[in-house]
């Protein structure tokens, strides 16, 4: 026992000292360890504490945010590493070692204020331009489902008016930019994309845009000089990237369909319509049904079946947009392709478009001093629509009343209530077809040559060419064959158009060696440009069947041809200086030369300059004292730009063909043409004064661009109407002058700025008041004012576009004393005019009432939320204050006369029994009187234009997949509409194909 407690005693101080190193690793790894307690505050570079900065520990999901005096505490081990992110500034990394207190600093990421705009033959940093520009992002403008550029870009950007052209499948927008200059000169800006004049902006495929600027004003126009007065619109398409093969894809699916704004009447309810008509030609009394209706019709009333003539045309359409991108490249040669395929199938039944786009990029380095590019671009489409405008409006004016086929249930009756009148509109939407085939090809090679520091020289050449070749036929079972005692018709036009383009581009500039803080850069630029048109077009009449369709022209009984051509040239010389004083002080003076072909001999050139200064306000030492102020720019400019958008050879003599019959032979000769040639003819001119203010406050969480404009266009491309005895009916006239004012405003606030939760918030306000300064200076009447042209609608004072009519103020009652009113053949139920001048007694010509057709304003609210990997997008757009002309309010064709003869758009009409009635009594004889006074109406709206709900994986999952990038997205877009105007748009006509509603969901994956 001894011996064991001995052994015991010997073995204890081993035991102990391998506790006591065991003990001591063990605080040392604690102590290592340890949390620890890290303070400070967080500044920005004016050290104006920052509350709201998001503090993480790298790699954990510990963090917290500092106050509003900018302080912070947490937890941290030595050794973890700090990161401070706060939107709008750098990023910034601290490792902890022993410091607990920290100071941190976060700097302006100058990324923001040095984002690269592109502006005429050259770029600027957004905080350089003092010019009016507006970019639009590409990835909001992708947000919206639907092949039209144009329509992509509504409420994007301030003064920019976008309106529909066409809903149908493959359809295009109107551009109209700080309002209507011209009255015949065109108003449709140019679009240029990576240098190349292009046709339309859906010549580019939306998925190839990298960027897409908008010059506004002409400081920022003038470089182009010639067809800029209607605004410009530069795209700059992407390009390949240095590094590995990059390959994207962009693909959606998804359903359209129409909503309508009005009702049309039910069976019952034209049937009563009907019988009121009736009613109204016969005293007051109605008439047995036998009387009224036709067998068929009858027949339908008794029943209760009625046809729903909407419901057999229109359908649910579905869209389809596929977009495959490569980007890939090594030291000298970059290269980017893309493949895009669209198809719609439209909403009512046998319409359809399909287009096939591809794009490659090239850019070569030869050597230090030398690169070459390629940009090229073919797109082929192809459209299908029956006779569209014809029938839809049979599907609103074709009585219900009827049957729709034979007794043999299949063939299609011609005439479903037995009535001429009202055709079967099945019939054309089966039996007639147009067919639009198009081709675009746009080929730009350019050079660059850069011997020395800040000067390079490019050439940049380019060809662009359009191909339609379109078919619209007929059949002999179509009404227009039927009516032609079976025979078809339809005509076949081929049209080409070829548009050449050099241009010399010469660009220095240099900071004198001061560090940047002088900044000088030139710009100068000589351009020829070429186009040339072709077109034939061949009417045929009663063809004898359809085995060939329209490919059987020539067993027609007739065949009309008809061939157009022109060529027209343009000359230029453009020159620019932009020079900055330590980006604070700015000035930029440019000019450019324009020659046309189109103008007369002595008037071919015009000169174009502009002068823009700026002011970087917030850099001024009594302004950066100023917490709240982080941006504060003033910006003025004043010039003139030129327009030649009127057709060649106006200023040239022309002759029409003629066909005589002499000793029984057919000879041609000429004659001179309606126009009266004019060799003074020269450019419309517009001149434009911008002032502006660019503001940003904490930070940049609100910033705003506030923006006013007047511009005064003389020498106005018209169309003056001459004396018929002179044996010229018109002649292109440089005379009179317009102006466009207004006001833009772009507002952005970011309401919540975290690292995993954004919501911001956009205005977007546009005000334009456009109007007639002068017309043809002649006072005629010798009031002492000058004489308006009341034929063209043409108004001193007024807009362009206005109504000129009569103005109804209500409906005459029974009891009332009409006799004594200046309508005193009138009866209960008519139209009550306005009267003017009621001391006369009269209603007269000078009764009639002016009324604006344009908005007052128009704007846009945008709503943008991202919560981790989720991203929310929504726009509602307005326009308010426009007026339209409805002509199926008043219309015999269009179903508005109240006659009963062809059903409508549903009106609560005067009756005896109904003295509310805010539409005339029917009447079967004839229209009611001044109808047409009722056709106009509000035509303001508020949609709901987009929506669009987005998912994407988050960065470590697409890591360990290998992607750069996978988004779900579902969007949609029209999808709802508050509006007065009765139709399926307000924008447009009810029988013009309107735009759809739609829904789609899509994929985006970067590998």
């Amino acid at each position: 026992m001894k011996k064991n407690k001995l052994s015991n005693m010997n073995f204890r101080p081993k035991y102990y000292f391998r506790f006591i190193l065991v003990a001591c690793i063990c605080f040392a790894f604690n102590t290592a360890n340890a949390q620890q307690l890290i303070t400070g505050t967080v500044v920005d570079d004016s050290s104006i504490p920052i509350p709201g900065v998001n503090i993480v520990v790298d790699g954990t999901s510990t963090g917290t945010m500092t106050d509003f005096d900018g302080g912070f505490s947490i937890n941290a081990t030595k050794g973890a590493k700090l990161v401070f992110s706060y939107v709008g500034l750098k990023t910034v990394s601290v490792l902890i070692v022993d410091n607990t207190k920290l100071n941190i600093v976060l700097t302006t990421d100058s990324a923001l204020l040095d984002e690269v705009v592109v502006i005429g033959y050259g770029t600027q940093k957004k905080s350089d331009i003092i010019s009016s520009v507006t970019s639009v992002k590409p990835d909001e403008m992708m947000k919206v489902a639907t092949s039209d550029v144009g329509e992509m870009l509504r409420g994007k950007a301030a003064g920019v008016q976008v309106s529909l052209n066409d809903g149908g499948p493959g359809s295009s927008s109107s551009i109209l930019i700080r309002g209507k200059n011209s009255i015949n000169g065109g108003n449709d800006p140019i679009v240029i994309a990576d240098g190349v004049p292009v046709g339309s902006i859906n010549d580019i495929n939306p998925n190839d845009i990298a960027s897409l600027e908008i010059l506004k004003d002409a400081a920022a126009q003038a470089i182009y000089g010639a067809r800029a007065s209607n605004g410009v619109i530069l795209i700059t398409t992407k390009r390949g990237a240095e590094g590995k093969v990059s390959v994207s894809y962009n693909g959606s699916s998804g359903v359209q369909s129409i909503n309508r704004n009005f009702d049309i009447y039910s069976g019952d309810e034209f049937a009563q319509l009907k019988r009121e008509a009736f009613r109204g030609t016969n005293l007051g009394v109605y008439l047995p049904d036998e009387a009224i209706f036709s067998s068929l019709e009858l027949a339908s009333v008794q029943s209760g079946e009625y046809i729903d003539w909407e419901k057999e045309i229109i359908g649910i359409g579905t869209t389809q947009n596929h977009n495959l991108s490569i980007s890939t490249g090594s030291e000298k040669t970059t290269v980017y392709s893309s493949f895009n395929y669209f198809k719609q199938e439209g909403v009512m039944r046998n319409s359809d478009y399909n287009r096939v786009t591809t794009r490659l990029n090239v850019d070569q380095k030869i050597n230090k001093w030398l690169k070459l590019g390629l940009n090229t671009s073919f797109q082929f489409s192809n459209e299908n629509r029956p006779n569209v405008g014809n029938v839809l409006l049979s599907a609103i004016t074709t009585s219900p009343l009827g049957k729709i086929y034979e007794d043999d249930g299949t063939t299609l009756r011609l005439l479903p209530g037995g009535f001429e009148e009202n055709k079967n509109p099945l019939i054309d939407l089966n039996e007639t077809n147009s067919l639009n085939e198009n081709r675009n090809d746009i080929v730009n090679v350019f050079l660059d040559i850069s011997p020395f520091e800040g000067f390079n020289y490019r050439l940049n050449t380019s060809r662009r060419s359009y191909n339609n070749n379109s078919r619209s036929y007929n059949s002999t079972k179509s009404t227009s064959g039927i009516s032609r005692g079976g025979l078809g018709s339809g005509s076949l036009r081929f049209q080409d158009n070829v548009e050449w383009q050099i241009e010399n581009i010469f660009t220095y500039e240099t900071d004198f060696s001061t560090d940047s803080k002088h900044n000088l850069n030139l710009t100068g630029v000589h351009s020829v440009t070429e186009s040339e048109y072709n077109s034939y077009r061949n009417i045929a009449d009663n063809i004898p069947n359809d085995i060939l369709g329209i490919n059987g022209l020539e067993a027609a009984e007739t065949n009309t041809p008809f061939i157009d051509a022109n060529r027209r040239g343009l000359v230029s010389f453009a020159a620019r200086a932009e020079y900055n004083l330590d980006s604070k002080y700015y000035v930029t003076i440019s000019g450019r030369a324009d020659a046309s072909t189109v103008f007369g001999a002595e008037n071919k050139w015009g000169f174009f300059p502009a002068a823009a200064v700026g002011w970087n306000v917030h850099k001024e030492n009594f302004i950066q004292d100023i917490e709240t102020i982080n941006n504060l720019k003033l910006r003025l400019s004043y010039g003139s730009v030129g327009n030649e958008g009127i057709a060649p050879y106006q200023s040239l003599s022309s002759a029409i063909q003629r066909d005589y019959i002499i000793d029984g032979k057919k000879v041609s000769g000429y004659v001179p043409g309606n126009f009266l040639p004019n060799p003074d003819l020269k450019w419309e001119t517009s001149t434009t004064f911008n002032a502006a203010l660019d503001l940003g406050l904490w930070r940049n969480r609100f910033t705003a661009t506030v923006e006013f404009y007047n511009t005064r266009t003389k020498d106005l491309l018209i169309d003056q109407r001459l004396n018929a005895g002179l044996g010229y009916t018109r002649k292109k006239s440089n005379i009179g002058e317009v102006e466009n004012q207004g006001i833009e405003a772009s507002l952005n606030g970011a309401i919540v700025r975290k690292e995993d939760f954004t919501v911001n918030v956009g205005l977007i306000f546009s005000k334009n008041d456009n109007k007639i300064i002068s017309l043809y200076g002649l006072d005629e009447d010798g009031d002492g004012k000058e004489d308006n042209d009341i034929a063209n609608g043409w108004f001193i004072g007024q807009p362009i576009d206005v109504y000129y009519k009569y103005k109804p103020i209500g409906i005459f009652q029974e009891g009332e004393d009409i006799i004594s009113t200046h309508q005193p053949n009138a009866l209960p139920g008519d139209i009550k005019l306005y009267d003017r001048y009621p001391d006369d007694g009269n209603l007269n010509a000078d009764d009639r009432v002016i009324t604006k057709r344009g908005p007052d304003w128009i704007g846009t609210l945008n709503l943008d939320i991202t919560y981790k990997d989720i991203d929310f997008s929504a726009a509602v757009t307005t326009v308010q204050g426009a007026i339209k002309d409805n002509p199926f309010l008043y219309g015999y064709i269009e179903g508005g006369s109240l006659r009963g003869v062809k059903n409508g758009i549903k009106q609560n009409y005067w009756i005896p029994e109904n003295p509310g009635g805010d539409f005339p009594r029917p009447n079967e004889a004839d229209d009611p009187t001044q109808l047409i006074s009722m056709g106009l109406q509000e035509a303001s709206y508020i949609r709901l234009q987009n929506v669009t709900l987005g998912y994407t994986l988050p960065k470590t999952t697409l890591s360990s997949l290998g992607l750069s990038n996978f988004r779900l997205f579902v969007t949609g877009s029209n999808l709802f509409t508050s509006t007065d105007f009765q139709s399926y748009s307000p924008e447009k006509k009810p029988n013009e194909y309107p735009e759809a509603v739609s829904v789609v969901m899509g994929l985006q994956v970067g590998f």
